[in-house]
């Protein structure tokens, strides 16, 4: 028998080629190319690799799976062969239509806990769609196998061409990945004998959480030799990507371009990083891995750069870390909703090559082995860790360990971060610079995962304040518990135990700090944290994203920030109160857009896809289908109706929220411009009409604020039906102003 004969008689009839191949092409090349190809220019400004450099391992990897799967199949014999190829191919299908079709909310991963309960109803829909059509293919394969071939090859096309206008569309590779990052050079820890500034950043490191650890621990407070803990202080966003650049910057990202090309334009023509540089220093910038795009590298702004000539080896290892991260990604999207939590990870971000080594962890090994002094002059050293932020996985100990993903586990990875700083002030010390150097420790915003529960946000214990529990605005925790990063300051030649400041101050205000203590004639928006006092009253502004689910995450359109809604913090940062909501809002690509003038009769649409968003001033979440739901114990819309000399008449359709039976009613007070105008009752489940009479004396000014006062909000994790820790009442699909 010869060669051929021998390979005829395994593979059995010619005619099973075309759907057996065609099968393995489909599954293999939609798992393993398309779907990594497909997130990558997803998000090509946030992966810190080139395309060019990963695809080839995505193709070697699809035609492998293609062989192996192809070759299985042809083995295979009769109606075995048949369902084995439906099968293949059912799976092929399945995964294309997870990634494309079935893609569920599930926010931005970076490393905060997905709640999985709340998203049972996606894992019915996910589950029901995968045994129907696996059963289709298993019980009725021999019924459609003849066609197994051209479907196989029609969505290769499909998804050739959907990447084709991916790639079309997606905007050009940013800059930054073209510099080499001396993360690992000798240089790092280098500083000067002379003079250093540094910057070091503890993502997402709340004040309230320092004062709770100081308090409970002397050995933290005392590693902070002659520093000042700023705790009335304030952010200005929620995240990370334009936190970055408003320390470095003091400038403000209002979403009228681009965010890259803002961090282009902010850092060369006024930031810290330019001003030292041209004014005599070393700048070294080290962004979090993953948040390159936050700073912007050029000879103009940093030393520590330069043009990438990566060895091949070098080369090679990154690029397969790339691919390897995407295919997880990859694997999170396409997979249904009952397995996506074993593929849950956060990419790109914090990442030092070993899963049991923590990126702050490597920063610290480094910090110990490898600090030294060097002749020049002056030296600017900005570094950015994980800090507190999640994963928690970075004991108080210095030590690997899963963390618990809830206070306890938040203070224990902050405390490990406040090591890693105490270790760089004591390689200071020991190195005869610490009074040379002028340094801050701040996050680069706060967070929730911090909190004692929703209704808590911050632990304001510790402030020698009255606090007045009446009308607290409790749905401002959101904007509390992310807007107060930790700020630690200390001066050239400070010494002594560290000291509080209630001053309120903003991270905007460390560029001008900067300037002023090195007394450089460039002016930075912001103050002098060292020259603002306890007694002053100050406005602060603070940018809250919309848009966001019922977990506080966003979704990040491409190259711009979220909706965002403007706030402004007068008094103590800590307290609900403080904090005041605006009638401005960012739109992506506009900036800021005025309230528009709402037309008698128009209907106000909630949810998504809705109308309301630009009104919506305070007390509401995220939009869902054909509704939003009031978030806390009020809820505020402010209008700018057309004048009028008569009454008004508002019509609203919603829903309460009875938990289940265990409420009887939801009561709700109507305030036009803080005058109460009347009362609603909704005391049975369903969809309901209230209407009520807006008198015309009430009406003041141009835009008119109407709030719902809503005393019997309730938390469905309170009644124990799941973890949604929102105070709910109703659930608001349409309201009308009429005349």
């Amino acid at each position: 028998m010869t060669i051929k004969e021998s390979i005829q008689n395994i593979i059995g009839d010619p005619g099973k080629k075309a759907p057996s191949i065609g099968a393995a092409l489909l599954l293999s090349f939609t798992l393993l190319f398309f779907g990594p190809s497909y997130m990558y220019y997803g998000n090509i400004l946030e992966i810190p690799y080139y395309y060019s450099d990963m695809v080839w391992i995505f193709v070697a990897y699809s035609l492998a799976a293609a062989a192996i799967i192809s070759a299985i199949l042809l083995i295979l014999k009769g109606t075995i062969h048949q369902r084995a190829v439906a099968l293949v191919f059912a799976l092929g299908l399945l995964f294309w239509i997870q990634g494309h079709i079935l893609v569920w909310d599930y926010g931005i991963l970076d490393g905060r806990e997905i709640i999985w309960n709340d998203y049972l109803l996606n894992g019915i829909i996910d589950s029901a769609v995968w045994i129907a059509v696996l059963g289709v293919a298993l019980f009725k394969a021999p019924s459609f196998y003849k066609h197994i071939a051209l479907a196989s090859v029609l969505l290769l096309v499909v998804q050739g061409g959907g990447l084709a206008a991916e790639i079309y569309q997606a905007p050009d590779e940013p800059e930054w990945k073209s510099y080499t990052i001396g993360y690992d050079d000798e240089t790092m820890f280098e500083f000067s004998k002379e003079q250093n500034v540094i910057i070091l950043v503890l993502d997402a490191f709340r004040s309230d959480i320092f004062q709770e650890i100081i308090d409970e621990d002397d050995e933290y407070r005392e590693m902070f030799d002659g520093f000042t803990y700023y705790r009335n202080a304030a952010g200005g966003y929620p995240h990370t990507d334009a936190s970055i650049p408003l320390i470095l910057t003091g400038e403000y990202y209002d979403n009228s371009i681009p965010r890259s090309e803002f961090v282009r334009t902010a850092f060369l023509n006024n930031s810290i990083p330019r001003v030292l540089k041209e004014n005599g220093y070393r700048v070294d910038l080290y962004p979090l891995s993953g948040m390159e795009h936050t700073v912007y590298f050029s000879e103009e702004t940093a030393s520590n750069t330069g043009t990438k000539h990566h060895s091949r080896v070098d080369r090679v290892t990154d690029s397969r870390m790339g691919a390897t991260e995407l295919q997880q990604l990859t694997l999170f999207r396409y997979v249904p909703h009952i397995l996506k939590r074993y593929f849950h990870f956060m990419p790109f971000i914090g990442s030092s090559g070993d899963e049991k080594t923590p990126h702050d962890l490597a920063f610290y090994n480094t910090l110990v082995s490898e600090t030294s002094t060097s002749n020049e002059t002056k030296i600017f050293k900005f570094y950015h860790n994980v800090g507190p932020h999640g994963p928690l996985n970075l004991n108080a100990n210095l030590q690997y360990e899963d963390l618990p993903f809830n206070h306890t586990g938040y203070k224990e990875q902050a405390k490990a971060s406040l090591k890693i700083s105490g270790e760089l002030i004591e390689q200071l010390k020991k190195h005869d610079i610490y009074d040379n150097s002028m340094i801050f420790v701040v996050g680069d915003h706060g967070a929730l995962n911090a909190g004692h529960g929703v209704r808590d946000t911050v632990n304001t214990h510790s402030l020698d304040i009255n606090i007045s529990t009446e009308n607290l605005r409790r749905e401002n925790w959101l904007v509390v518990a992310q807007g107060t990063p930790l700020i630690l300051v200390k001066q050239f030649n400070s010494t002594g135990d560290l000291s509080t400041s209630d001053a309120p101050v903003s991270l905007r205000d460390i560029p001008q700090t900067i300037a002023s203590e090195l007394q450089l004639a460039n002016k930075f928006p912001g103050q002098s944290i060292l020259s603002i006092n306890q007694s002053d009253a100050r406005e602060r502004k603070y940018f809250k994203y919309l848009g966001t689910d019922k977990g506080g995450r966003y979704y990040l359109e491409l190259d711009y920030l979220p909706p965002m809604r403007e706030y402004s913090a007068r008094g103590h940062s800590w307290l609900l109160n403080s904090w005041e909501p605006t009638v401005r809002i960012y739109e992506p690509g506009e900036g800021l857009v005025p309230l528009p003038v709402y037309e008698y009769g128009t209907q106000m649409l909630f949810g998504k896809g809705g109308n309301t968003q630009s009104y919506q001033l305070t007390g509401w979440s995220g939009p869902e289908d054909g509704f939003t739901w009031t978030n806390g114990h009020n809820a505020v819309l402010a209008v700018q109706p057309e004048n009028i000399d008569s009454d008004l008449a508002l019509k609203i359709t919603a829903s309460p929220y009875l938990g289940g039976g265990t409420l009887d009613q939801q009561r709700v007070t109507i305030y036009v411009n803080e005058h109460q105008i009347g009362e609603w009752l909704f005391n049975r489940p369903g969809i309901q009409e209230k209407t009520i009479t807006i008198p015309h004396d009430v009406l003041e000014g141009e835009i008119q604020y109407i709030a719902f006062r809503l005393p019997d909000a309730a938390s469905p994790k309170d009644f124990g039906q799941s973890e949604d820790g929102r105070d709910l009442a109703l659930a608001v699909r349409s309201m009308i102003i009429d005349c």
